[in-house]
C-alpha cells in the first residue's frame, strides 16, 4: 500500500521541519558571505564541521572511559547519537571556528582567496575519510550525514537547530544593517565609527554556529547548497539589501519545499535533492542581465 502525503509529512516532521529552518537561515549566512566575496566559505567549512563530527566519533570510545558522557553510556551513544548530541555538536563546532579561524587569519596576509579555500575544503575533506576510517564506531550515521540522508533527524536535532539557528535569526534581524555595511565597505564603516572588530567578530560567530549546527543535523551535502545556491538566485532579482535578504530564504524555503517532492516522489536523498532544486533556481538568474 502506498503511503499517503500525510503520512510521509508526520512520520518525518522532525527532519523536514529541520531542513525548513535551515532552508529560511542559512542563505541569510550565504548573503553575508557574498557581500565579503567569501562565497567559497559556505563549501569549506560545512566540510569542517563534517570532519569535527567524525572526529568526534574517533574520540567517543577514549571519551566515555575516561571522562564519561553523563549518564549516558558508550552503548547507549553508539545504539542512539542522540542521545550525545551535544557531543558531537562540540566537536563540529571547534573544527568549525578553527577552519574559519585559519581562513581569517590567512586572509589577512593576502595571498588568493580561492586558492586557499579551496586547499582548506581539500584538506578538510580529506580529514573526514581518514578519520572515517580511524573510527571504530559511528559508521552509519557518518555515511548517512555525507550522503545527505537526513530524514532520521530526531526531535533533539530538531530543537538544537531550531534554537541555534533562531538566535542566529534573530542577531541577523537586530543588527542587519551594520553587518551589512562591515561586510560590503569595511573602510566606509570605520569612517562612520562603527565598532568593526565587534560586528566581524559578530558576524564570523553567527557564521560558525549555522555551520556548525546545520552540518551536525543535517550534514555538509545541504549545507553546501543553502548556504552558496538561494543569494547567487536572488541577487538579480533584489533592488534593495532588505529584499536581497528576503528573497534569498525564499529560494532558500521553496529549495527544500521542492527537494522534498523529489525525494519522496524519486526515492532520492533529501540533501541531495534540495541541493539539485537550488541549482535549477539559478536557471532564471543565469537568462537575466544583472543590475
Amino acid at each position: 500500500m502506498d503511503i499517503t502525503w500525510a503520512e510521509r509529512i508526520d512520520l518525518f516532521r522532525f527532519a523536514l521541519s529541520a531542513a525548513l529552518i535551515a532552508g529560511l537561515v542559512c542563505p541569510l549566512i550565504g548573503v553575508f558571505l557574498l557581500l565579503r566575496r567569501t562565497s567559497f566559505y559556505g563549501i569549506a567549512l560545512p566540510q569542517f564541521a563534517a570532519a569535527g563530527v567524525v572526529f568526534g566519533f574517533v574520540l567517543l570510545p577514549w571519551w566515555a572511559q575516561h571522562i564519561g558522557l553523563g549518564d549516558v553510556t558508550l552503548e547507549m551513544a553508539l545504539s542512539d547519537t542522540h542521545a550525545v548530541m551535544n557531543y558531537h555538536l562540540a566537536w563540529a563546532a571547534l573544527f568549525t571556528f578553527g577552519g574559519l579561524f585559519a581562513l581569517v587569519w590567512l586572509g589577512r596576509r593576502g595571498g588568493s582567496e580561492i586558492g586557499r579555500v579551496a586547499a582548506a575544503f581539500a584538506i578538510a575533506n580529506a580529514a573526514t575519510y581518514f578519520f572515517g576510517r580511524l573510527s571504530p564506531v559511528g559508521k552509519s550515521f557518518v555515511d548517512e550525514l555525507l550522503q545527505g540522508e537526513i530524514l532520521g533527524v530526531g526531535v533533539h536535532e530538531l530543537e538544537t537547530i531550531g534554537v541555534l539557528l533562531g538566535a542566529v535569526l534573530v542577531c541577523i534581524f537586530v543588527f542587519h544593517r551594520d553587518l551589512v555595511l562591515v561586510s560590503f565597505d569595511r573602510e566606509f564603516a570605520l569612517v562612520l565609527g562603527k565598532r568593526v572588530v565587534a560586528f566581524e567578530t559578530l558576524l564570523n560567530a553567527l557564521v560558525g554556529v549555522g555551520v556548525a549546527a546545520g552540518t551536525m543535523t543535517l550534514g555538509p551535502t545541504i549545507l553546501f547548497g543553502l548556504i552558496v545556491l538561494p543569494p547567487l538566485a536572488a541577487r538579480p532579482f533584489a533592488s534593495s539589501m532588505n529584499r536581497f535578504l528576503l528573497f534569498s530564504s525564499l529560494f532558500g524555503v521553496l529549495a527544500v519545499v521542492g527537494g522534498v517532492v523529489v525525494s519522496f516522489e524519486w526515492d532520492f536523498p533529501l540533501g541531495a535533492s534540495v541541493v539539485a532544486v537550488a541549482a535549477l533556481e539559478l536557471l532564471p538568474a543565469l537568462c537575466m542581465r544583472r543590475p
